[in-house]
Order: structure tokens, then C-alpha cells, then sequence
């Protein structure tokens, strides 16, 4: 029989089927477009440290599979899986407008913070809760008789799932940090909005499939808590000694004669598998931090490649874009050139999967001590960083004000220099004035420019952040003798677009935001704005916009490029450095993560699928889980010492799976009792392999 071309195949599909490939798509781009901007939105508009932005995303993600397990309840007992993604998928708009209306800058911190947090959880709730129906509904639709169609289309499904995450993972970050809105920046408002709408769709699309759907009433089965009952009896019959005459070969046969033998073998290979488990839950543990301390590390990356500039959210687009090119080369060479020279094993591929894991963060933790490097660490307690600026030249008798203890030899030179915070006294000028300048408040960075005028002298004071600038801008604070409100400066880029502006006024400054595609060379001009506006302005200078870099400016008659003075050093470690991280861990996950549940798979009972999808999901809790005890509460100060313990953290576990893994014993497939189809291992691995973006190899090894 000829076999049925693609257009003919999809002309056979189910009509509600498309219906959910477009739902999943744009539910996949609305949690993947907030998630990826989470962390960056929570250390800027929230201003929280960054451990306290990484407890707070990995709390959101422990929510988020956690309540699968609720979802899958309500599917199976109560509701039916219609009902549970129609009630959940509502709920996720409704979580979406409260986050979205929570980033609109001018509301009150408070009723901010209460529409931020709770519509993170009502987000992490309702995804949590569609996450194990969606793609089992999906199946649904299609009778017994169309199971090579069923499969085939979950190659078209997970292209829906990487595309959703795909897109959004490179758009979001874009509204977010390249458009500017409501005097902000930052548009979270926009970035968070988009993906509303996006949930918005696919609860439309939803809903436009609801008469073709089939809809299968809830199975009222719940094998989690008959293995729950099997391990209980067995414990309780065990300490209250009522089995002891009795002889078993395995504690868990105890549960005979109140539980069949095949349930009770079944839990027995179940618990077996469950040790597979152990790595994936630090293997979590280390994965899902790239959308937490490694956005933090890219955040210091110098983000330009060229005329492109890279955001550091986006760089986690990396992830799903290395799977789609990895898992077909493995499949198709890597593997098979292997099993030539030795022999290939699940175990084997998810031992060698964990220890490129912890080579990954090794790697993190390297390039974390050259970003250090370039790092503008703030005074020390109590102290203070002070530039001097201007004209005069000559500075004496620089002392404490209170006390009147001599700093040094009294002499201040030009440039930074670090001293207690506090107020000062001086002399300076040609009849030696005494001027006082008050620096006082602590862990600051101030710069004091001392002017000598034909009447006499002036000193110009203010204080800046000793950090590097976020989104990738460079800040240029303008320091003049004579301030003047209607002369403007200005940063123009090499096409003639006006970047920003502000007074010519001490202190004032501007700030050079890259776009998507731009030239780092650019010019501030400077003039009266009643007679230009912009290029036409009499004077200008050249400046190099780099990102995360701070200066001032000196403006005078005849400025020039040598009256910048640096005051934060810019990201110069480019970001294409942490490329191998990422390839690397993504090694690590096409050999680990997705061959660790299609093993589980091929070792445990039929009738236990449900309770190893249960199993499953509660690993990423728990890895999320360490992150917040370890990355949350910053039990590791120093971020390379923190990337270089999971390293190891990694290797010592990874040790004891290699010994466990030497002393399994395998289980051969049996077709009738245990083989795992193609549609049912999509249908589980749906449920986590959404989380990185990712699909998965439809060949079983």
C-alpha cells in the first residue's frame, strides 16, 4: 500500500487538533515571555538583591510543578482534562492582566507588589495545573486506529512547544529593554502584556475547538495512592512485627496478602527506577539557574557581537536551539558510531550527561573570576569614592572638618580616591580659599569638580551609584562651571537619531542604550537649544559607548576626548564567553534529563506511568528547591565559589549514581508488558522538556 503523503496525513488529522497546536504555542510564548524577564524585573523594578530575586524565581518555579500533581487529581477524579485546561487556562489570563498591571511604574510600591506577586501565583498555579492535561488531551482526539497519526503529531506539537518558547525568549527581552515607556527605560508593562495576550489567544483557540472536541469523562483511578497504601502496609506490618514468622525475599512483600502480587511487584520496580531520579534532582538544581544566576553573570557580559547587541536574558535562546541541532546528530552519528566500539547504555549516557553538567558550572565559575575582574566593587563600609574634576590644579590642606586630622599630605590629586566618608575642608585657588565639601554619606561615589573662575572659585558636588549601568547603556554624567538650563546635550548615534538628552547642568547625564543593531561610535553635541537641536549643535565630541561603563564629561570652551574621566569600568568580558556553558549543559540534558525518564520508562510496570509522571515533576521541585536554600540565601557569597560547589556538588553525586548504576540489573523490554509507545513517552516528557524549551529525539534507543 502506497504510503500517504504529508498533506494527505494532515488532511486525516483530527480538526481540534489544530486547535491545540495553536493553543500550546501561545501558551508556551505567555509563560517563557514572563519567565524569561522575571529575575532582571524583579532586581530592577523591585530592587531586590539578587539572592532574594533568585529565592523568589525559584519559589515560582517549585509552585509551578508542584501543582501538576494537583491538576492531574482534579483531571482524573473530579473534573475530566477538558475542564481542567478550560478552568486553568481562564485563571492564567486573569494572572497575566494582574502582573502586567503590577510593572506600570506609577501605581504605589504596595498595591504594585500585591498585583506582582499574586499574579505570579496564580501564573505558576494555572500552568501547573494545564501542564499534565494538555498534550494527554491532545492525544485524546485521535481514535486507536490513527496511532501512527498520533505520533506524528507530537513532532508537530513539540515544534509548537519550541517555537512558543523560542520566540519568546528573544522577544520579550527585546520589549523589555529596548523600547522605553512611561519615562522608564524598561517596558515591563509591554513585555509582560505581550504575553497576556498571547494567553489570551490560545484561550480563544481553545475555545473555538469546543464542539469538535472528545471529551473523556475523569477515570476516578488513582494508582499514587495505591502505592501509597502498598508501602504503608508493608512498614506497618514490619514495625509491628506481625510478619515476622514469615520469611520474604523483599520488605515490600509484606503487603501480601492486602495487595496483589503483581501491585506489589509493580511499586518494587517502581521504587528501583526511583534512585534513577536522585541526579535529575541536582541536575535541576543546576539547569533551571539559567534563568537565574546566569542571567546575573550575563548581566556583566559585554553583550555586543559586532553592530548587534545581546541582551542577557536572550542568551538562554541558546538552550532550545542547541537541542534542536544536538539530538539529531547524536541520533544519527554519535550513538551509532559508539555502539561500534563499546556499549551504550541509559546509564551510561545520563552518568557521562551529570558530570558534563558539572562541567558546565565549572566553566560558569571560571568565567565568573575574569568577570570579577572587571567588577567596580563599592568602598568599603564606611567609606567613600571620590573624583576630582576641573581646572584648578592645585588642591592643599585637605583635611577632617571635625577633627582637623590632615588626610595624607593634604594634597588631593585628580582621579578617584577612597577616604572615610565624611566632611572635608581644603584650600585651592590662587589666594589659597578655604572651601568645605560634605561627602558623607557612606558606601557612596561622588564627584567634586573644582573650577577656577575669574572671580574666584567654584566647586560643583554630587554623588552617582558605584555600579555598573543596567541594559547595557553607558552613562555619561556632564560636570560645567556654569550650568545653563537652556543649553542641552545631546547623544546622537552615527545616523543622526538623538539616543538622549538632558541639561547642561552638574550631575545631569545621558544615557547610550543599544539597539538591536547599532554602532558603538557615537557623538554628544551640545548647544543652546533655542538655536539647535541635535547634530546642528556647535560643539561635540566622540564617545565609545560601552556597556555597563559610567563617566563624566568636563564641558568647557574647547572640550575634547581627554575630559572624560572614567568612574565605572564597562563589561569587557564579551558575552560570546559563555557560549560553552551552554553548549555544554545542553550536552548534559539531551543525555540525562530525557534519557533518564525514557529509561525509568522501559524499568517500571505499565500501571505505574502516572505515579513515575508524578515522580518526575517532583525532581524539579526539588532542584529548585536547593536553589532557593543555597542561591536564595546567599550560603555562598562569592558567585564563582557558589559555581564552582554545585560543580562539585554534581561530581559527588554523580559518583554515587555511577556506583548504584554498576550494580543494576536491567529489565528487558517485553512489547506486551512494558514497552513505551512513542505517543505515551512525547505525552510524559511534554511535561518537563516544555521547561527548557526543548524537544526530544523521537527514536528510542
Amino acid at each position: 500500500m502506497e504510503e500517504k503523503s504529508l498533506l494527505q496525513k494532515l488532511r486525516s488529522y483530527p480538526p481540534a487538533v489544530f486547535f491545540m497546536l495553536g493553543n500550546e504555542f501561545c501558551e508556551r510564548f505567555s509563560f517563557y515571555g514572563m519567565k524569561t524577564i522575571l529575575f532582571i524585573y524583579l532586581i530592577t523594578e523591585h530592587e531586590f538583591s539578587p539572592s532574594k530575586a533568585t529565592f523568589i524565581y525559584h519559589l515560582f518555579t517549585c509552585i509551578a510543578y508542584l501543582t501538576p500533581l494537583i491538576g492531574s487529581i482534579m483531571a482524573d477524579s473530579v473534573f475530566g482534562r477538558f475542564k481542567v485546561i478550560l478552568y486553568g487556562s481562564t485563571i492564567y489570563v486573569v494572572g497575566h492582566v494582574l502582573l502586567s498591571l503590577g510593572a506600570v511604574p506609577f501605581l504605589s510600591y504596595p498595591i504594585r507588589s500585591s498585583l506582582d506577586f499574586s499574579g505570579l501565583f496564580v501564573i505558576a498555579f494555572a500552568t501547573g495545573c494545564i501542564k499534565p492535561c494538555v498534550s494527554a488531551f491532545a492525544a485524546d482526539q485521535f481514535t486507536e486506529d490513527q496511532k501512527d497519526l498520533r505520533s506524528q503529531f507530537f513532532s508537530f506539537f513539540y515544534f509548537a512547544i519550541n517555537g512558543g518558547s523560542l520566540f519568546a525568549i528573544i522577544i520579550t527581552p527585546i520589549l523589555r529593554g529596548r523600547v522605553q515607556c512611561f519615562g522608564n527605560q524598561h517596558c515591563f508593562p509591554l513585555a509582560f502584556g505581550v504575553p497576556g495576550v498571547l494567553m489570551l489567544l490560545a484561550l480563544v483557540l481553545f475555545l473555538l475547538g469546543w464542539s469538535q472536541y472528545r471529551k473523556y469523562p475523569p477515570s476516578k483511578e488513582n494508582v499514587g495512592s495505591k502505592v501509597i497504601a502498598v508501602i504503608y502496609t508493608s512498614l506497618r506490618k514490619m514495625v509491628g512485627g506481625a510478619s515476622r514468622d514469615k520469611p520474604v525475599t523483599h520488605w515490600l512483600d509484606h503487603a501480601a496478602p492486602e495487595h496483589s502480587q503483581k501491585m506489589i511487584d509493580s511499586v518494587r520496580g517502581l521504587l528501583n527506577v526511583a534512585v534513577i531520579f536522585c541526579p535529575l534532582i541536582f541536575f535541576w538544581a543546576l539547569f533551571d539557574q539559567q534563568g537565574s544566576t546566569w542571567v546575573l553573570q550575563a548581566r556583566r557580559l559585554d553583550g555586543r557581537v559586532g553592530h548587534f547587541s545581546i541582551l542577557p536574558e536572550q542568551i538562554h535562546a541558546i538552550n532550545p536551539i542547541c537541542v534542536l541541532i544536538l539530538v539529531p546528530i547524536f541520533e544519527g552519528w554519535v550513538y551509532p558510531a559508539l555502539r561500534k566500539v563499546t556499549k551504550v547504555t541509559p546509564l551510561r549516557k545520563m552518568a557521562v550527561g551529570g558530570l558534563l553538567t558539572a562541567f558546565s558550572f565549572a566553566i560558569a565559575g571560571v568565567l565568573q573570576l575574569k568577570v570579577n575582574e572587571t567588577m567596580e566593587f563599592p568602598p568599603t563600609l564606611g567609606r567613600i569614592y571620590l573624583q576630582r574634576v576641573g581646572n584648578e590644579s592645585l588642591i592643599t590642606d585637605f583635611r577632617f572638618k571635625n577633627s582637623g586630622e590632615l588626610i595624607g599630605d593634604g594634597m588631593l590629586p585628580k582621579g578617584r580616591t577612597e577616604l572615610d566618608a565624611g566632611i572635608y575642608t581644603f584650600n585651592t585657588g590662587i589666594k589659597n580659599e578655604s572651601q568645605e565639601i560634605d561627602i558623607s554619606i557612606q558606601n557612596k561615589g561622588y564627584v567634586m569638580a573644582v573650577f577656577r573662575l575669574d572671580q574666584g572659585v567654584k566647586v560643583v558636588k554630587f554623588d552617582y551609584k558605584v555600579e555598573k549601568t543596567d541594559n547595557g547603556a553607558t552613562r555619561v554624567f556632564v560636570v560645567s562651571a556654569k550650568d545653563d538650563e537652556n543649553t542641552l546635550v545631546y547623544a546622537i548615534n552615527k545616523k543622526g537619531k538623538i539616543l538622549s538628552s538632558c541639561e547642561l547642568k552638574s550631575g545631569s547625564y545621558v544615557d547610550v542604550i543599544p539597539g538591536i543593531i547599532s554602532d558603538p561610535n557615537v557623538r554628544l553635541y551640545w548647544g543652546p537649544k533655542s538655536s539647535c537641536s541635535g547634530a546642528d549643535c556647535p560643539n561635540t565630541v566622540a564617545l565609545n559607548a560601552q556597556m555597563g561603563a559610567v563617566h563624566v564629561l568636563h564641558i568647557h570652551p574647547s572640550t575634547t576626548e581627554d575630559d572624560f574621566n572614567l568612574l565605572v569600568r564597562p563589561n569587557s568580558v564579551s558575552i560570546l564567553w559563555s557560549l560553552p556553558q551552554y553548549i555544554i549543559i545542553t550536552l548534559g540534558e539531551v543525555l540525562l534529563s530525557v534519557t533518564g525518564l525514557e529509561f525509568a520508562y522501559s524499568q517500571a510496570a505499565p500501571n505505574m506511568k502516572s505515579v513515575l509522571t508524578a515522580m518526575w515533576l517532583l525532581t524539579v521541585f526539588a532542584g529548585n528547591l536547593i536553589d532557593m536554600m543555597i542561591s536564595g540565601t546567599r550560603l555562598i557569597p562569592h558567585p564563582a565559589l557558589e559555581f564552582f560547589f554545585y560543580s562539585i556538588l554534581m561530581v559527588i553525586v554523580m559518583g554515587v549514581f555511577i556506583l548504584l548504576a554498576m550494580q543494576y540489573t536491567y529489565i528487558e523490554d517485553n512489547d506486551e508488558e512494558i514497552t513505551i509507545t512513542e505517543s505515551e513517552k512525547k505525552d510524559v516528557i511534554a511535561l518537563t522538556e516544555i521547561e527548557s524549551g526543548t524537544a526530544t529525539s523521537d527514536k528510542k534507543e
